[in-house]
């Protein structure tokens, strides 16, 4: 198990490496081609499980899983969502503008800056306003089913599917913790291909990433607890993709005032979570999952 875990992590090295040069080589036309990262997990745990795992693909949870465990586990993500947003507003980290002007606006200032109208390349008859809201419904709704369930399953097959039980089986703190700090690094690279648009202070860097490095590991424990759960890659891809979508959905009504304050509260809203997980005893699907594997 430990040889496949780290072929596993070479080969998801070695994609992720070309992925980024490939993306930077592009210029501004790398943001797409980045997107393909988002299935490097899902590729490397593919080619480790057909070559290099004696179990194959015996355990990797690929059945749909129960009906009702996405309707559940698609509501509490998407309560986690409004959580996150309900502290962001009681921190002050945003200011909420449900015109969605804001949003309307800097959407129009980045098509003039590509010389191009806003306006006149949507559909005749199709406002800015009514595209603002298919894409705010779509986030909460068919936005989660295609394409997002693809992307989710890219994390989710290679990041919960193996690498999670993988390590868990060497230790529990292991398959947590390392874990969910692989997880977090995995996310670094991306910000070669996206960089912020906005120098911050290196205090303030170095806090966003310390902050953020907490609130990843609860988010792994979470996602990680549904997969255990489920026992299905898809219900886990499904409540991760929920989460991804909603909370840009519920970006186009909010104006970021602090993003310490706002990466705070991100961080406390998954803390909370795990800690009503611990509180009720339902993290003991953990110990029950790997007892019966």
């Amino acid at each position: 198990m430990r040889r496949s875990l780290i072929i596993y992590f070479a080969i998801l090295i070695v994609l992720c490496t070309g992925f980024i040069i490939g993306a930077k080589s592009l210029g501004e036309q790398g943001g797409y081609l980045a997107q393909g990262y988002m299935m490097t997990p899902a590729i490397a745990a593919l080619i480790t499980r057909l070559f290099f795992y004696d179990n194959k693909f015996k355990d990797a949870n690929l059945r749909l899983g129960r009906l009702s465990d996405y309707g559940k586990y698609w509501l509490i993500s998407l309560g986690i969502t409004i959580l996150s947003y309900v502290l962001f507003t009681l921190l002050g980290a945003i200011r909420l503008d449900l015109t969605g002007n804001m949003f309307l606006e800097r959407l129009s200032q980045q098509f003039a800056a590509a010389g191009q109208d806003m306006a006149s390349s949507l559909p005749a008859g199709f406002t800015p306003r009514m595209m603002l809201m298919v894409y705010f419904v779509g986030g909460l709704t068919v936005f989660n089913i295609l394409p997002g369930i693809i992307t989710g399953f890219g994390e989710e097959f290679g990041h919960r599917g193996f690498m999670f039980p993988a390590l868990y089986r060497i230790k529990p703190w292991v398959g947590i913790l390392i874990g969910g700090l692989i997880w977090y690094a995995w996310h670094w690279p991306l910000a070669l291909v996206v960089p912020q648009s906005v120098e911050v202070p290196f205090w303030e860097s170095t806090l966003n990433f310390i902050i953020l490095g907490f609130g990843s590991l609860c988010t792994f424990t979470y996602l990680a607890f549904i997969y255990v759960k489920s026992r299905s890659v898809w219900v886990t891809a499904i409540a991760h993709i929920v989460m991804n979508n909603s909370a840009s959905a519920f970006s186009y009504f909010a104006i970021i005032e602090n993003q310490v304050l706002a990466n705070f509260g991100l961080m406390l809203t998954m803390i909370l979570v795990v800690l009503v997980l611990y509180k009720t005893g339902k993290l003991q699907a953990f110990r029950e999952y790997f007892k019966e594997g």
